[in-house]
């Protein structure tokens, strides 16, 4: 057999005492855990963190905020901490950006590193990638880590914490896994084994999605810890990253990210828009390109109950837009490195016009 192939599955652990499981999961990497935070992340969530390490056999050897932002400097900054150097393992509380630079930092230091995502907005808290960016804030770029986390703890209260519309675009990105990963195979190459059992564990990322994230959105804005809310973060930040972590990377992606990077290089969608909002809509793009009507259906009457993107006027644009600057990004992303057919700028500009007259039949 030539060659190596692993695979490095998720670890986790969800409900209201999920962090009972800190004594078990991170004794078997020794006593002390540097807790490495985001600002609003900390504040929702140490009531909770801190007393458990208490309870458990570990100690805190500090606490650290990463910073405001995945850069390299703030992962230089969390290796040059001299408490981060001597503790054992991390714990990374926060949303994507902070624990994608802990992840980073982790990695480059040889430490085990632990995830407690503060919001349901996407599967960083499990995956073996970090997606970085200059200080500016814009895009630079994705660095593949050793391995995934050593285990994410979710407590559905702590993500419950943070505005509603987090969790809104974290079903939006998620249900956009299973359209672009599905999608890219559609070339009839031979899978291998990691890629089809992501492409087949990406359904859970759509249809559950479709069945739970309404009422999902409405315990959260409730504060109620539902089985429809615990499905729905699971399917967020659980099953996009099994899909992640398994397929190769052809598969990892699609034309819905790949426009979310040329729509966001309009600084007011960047500003005003989150994530998984701009990637849902570009899910839209992505089925009407492919004639996929059937799921273009479903997934356009789930946005515009839930108040996702369903037109340019949703991203405070106008069908007038030629886009030409938008397309140029998208097409140059290593998103569309591999489709299943030819994808043209103008294929794509076609598609977002369609959109602005579809109606639901």
């Amino acid at each position: 057999m030539e060659g190596i192939n692993s695979i490095y599955l998720p670890q986790f652990t969800i409900g209201e005492h999920a962090f009972e499981q800190f004594g078990p999961e991170m004794g078997r990497y020794g006593k002390t855990v540097m807790i490495i935070h985001g600002e609003k992340a900390w504040k929702a969530s140490r009531e909770y963190v801190l007393p458990a390490i208490e309870k458990s056999s570990l100690t805190a050897a500090g606490t650290l905020l990463y910073g405001h932002d995945a850069t390299y400097e703030n992962v230089e900054r969390i290796m040059a901490d001299k408490k981060a150097r001597e503790a054992d393992m991390f714990l990374a509380v926060g949303g994507g950006k902070c624990i994608d630079t802990v992840k980073l930092a982790a990695d480059k230091m040889g430490k085990p590193v632990f995830t407690v995502p503060s919001i349901a907005s996407n599967c960083a808290p499990i995956t073996k990638i970090s997606i970085m960016y200059h200080e500016d804030g814009s895009f630079y770029d994705i660095p593949r880590l050793n391995c995934v986390p050593a285990h994410c703890f979710i407590d559905p209260r702590i993500v419950m914490a943070a505005p509603v519309r987090f969790l809104r675009a974290g079903i939006g990105d998620a249900m956009a896994k299973h359209i672009e990963s599905a999608w890219s195979a559609k070339g009839g190459e031979t899978l291998d084994y990691g890629s089809e059992l992501g492409i087949t564990a990406g359904r859970m990322c759509f249809l559950p999605l479709l069945r739970d994230g309404e009422q999902a959105l409405k315990d959260a804005q409730a504060g109620v810890v539902s089985e429809a809310l615990e499905n729905a973060i699971l399917n967020v930040v659980i099953s996009p990253g099994i899909v992640s972590v398994s397929v190769h990377p052809h598969y990892n992606g699609g034309v819905a990210h790949a426009l979310f990077y040329g729509l966001t290089s309009r600084k007011h969608i960047e500003e005003n828009h989150l994530h998984g909002e701009v990637v849902s809509y570009g899910t839209l793009v992505n089925l009407l390109l492919d004639k996929d009507y059937e799921n273009l259906k479903l997934a356009y009457r789930f946005n515009r109950r839930t108040g996702l993107p369903v037109c340019l006027g949703d991203l405070e644009l106008t069908k007038e837009d030629r886009l030409e600057d938008v397309l140029a990004v998208t097409m140059a992303n290593q998103e569309l490195v591999h489709t299943p057919y030819p994808v043209t700028g103008e294929m794509i500009y076609q598609a977002i016009q369609e959109l602005e007259e579809y109606r639901e039949e």
